[in-house]
């Protein structure tokens, strides 16, 4: 069972990636985690999560171009890590 922070987590999350016009995306949990995916030929191919480290605060880790998930040394609250991923990354987020 998701617990509400996460579930609350994830409704935000999906709301603000498609707010600015990432709406090919969506956001499932996963544990701890929240990973933000696409659909593509029917198959959900993994993008980035954001992995609830306290009550705000979230790491990020990417996909790599083998689904792999990758660390980064970026944590913050759930808008900061956001904002790094649409603003200095966005090409994890763009629709194939």
């Amino acid at each position: 069972m998701v617990e509400p922070i996460m579930s609350a987590a994830k409704s935000t999350l999906k709301d603000a990636l498609h707010e600015q016009g990432f709406t090919h995306l969506n956001v499932r949990t996963h544990g701890p985690h929240l990973v933000i995916y696409s659909e593509e030929d029917g198959e959900k191919v993994n993008r980035a999560r954001l992995t609830r480290f306290n009550d705000q605060t979230y790491e990020l880790s990417m996909s790599n171009h083998r689904g792999k998930w990758e660390a980064t040394p970026f944590s913050g609250t759930m808008a900061e890590m956001l904002t790094l991923l649409t603003k200095q990354f966005p090409f994890t987020l763009t629709e194939w």
